[in-house]
């Protein structure tokens, strides 16, 4: 545990100063503003709009950009060496970055929408589901590569856009039972519940989807790593 707490503190740090937190609160101010002053639709859809396609894409990049930056300074080649394993260090990751991701949403709320009737932790729930989501996949995704050209082409371009289909949903574009094959519906079904009322069935879905996902990108991006960048296993 105190190996993962000095991790949490130096991925804290990074991030800091690698600008991202400064990228993230950018983009998340600019969302508000544009809710506040440009779009005219239902909060609870646009919210979930933004979250999915603003937070979802900042968690997903930023956990690559991370493991990108650590592989060009070394850092990755000297963990090798330590008692880190890779469960711990993609734990910090997902932990950090969804814990900013639940920051960044919290400005858009309060620059764009605040005041709005909205179930605050439901919605807290989905960012939190969906963060974890989009990290996981990122740093899986990104573990065999070793520049952000490699990575995004044509990979990341492909996966980024699959997890973001459920926007049809929220346009109501297509039969809408297509867009549940999708992990990202989940989450974006728990934000939507923020303001409007599911089905049970649709409950059950969004919970059981969004761990799953959550479950099975953890797996996957384990396994990533232990092939692609081998860390100490726990």
């Amino acid at each position: 545990m105190s190996g993962l707490a000095a991790t949490l503190r130096l991925d804290v740090r990074i991030q800091a100063r690698s600008k991202l937190y400064t990228i993230g609160v950018c983009v998340a101010v600019l969302l508000g503003l544009l809710g506040r002053f440009v779009v005219e639709a239902s909060v609870g859809k646009v919210l979930a709009t933004f979250y999915l396609l603003g937070i979802g894409s900042t968690t997903y990049v930023f956990g690559a950009s991370l493991v990108l930056l650590e592989k060009g300074q070394g850092t990755l080649q000297a963990l090798r060496v330590t008692p880190l394993s890779s469960t711990a260090y993609i734990t910090s990751k997902v932990v950090t970055l969804t814990s900013f991701a639940v920051i960044e949403s919290a400005i858009v709320y309060v620059v764009g929408f605040f005041g709005a009737p909205l179930n605050l932790p439901v919605l807290i729930v989905g960012v939190l589901c969906l963060g974890m989501i989009y990290t996981l996949v990122g740093m899986g995704q990104v573990a065999p590569h070793d520049s952000i050209f490699s990575f995004l082409i044509p990979g990341a371009m492909i996966v980024g856009t699959v997890l973001q289909l459920p926007l049809f949903y929220v346009l109501e574009i297509g039969p809408s039972l297509i867009w549940y094959v999708i992990p990202t519906q989940g989450p974006l079904l728990l934000m939507l519940a923020a303001s409007e009322s599911l089905e049970v069935w649709q409950w059950t879905y969004a919970i059981v989807m969004s761990v799953a996902a959550i479950v099975g990108a953890a797996g996957w991006a384990r396994r990533r790593f232990r092939r692609f960048i081998a860390l100490q296993e726990a």
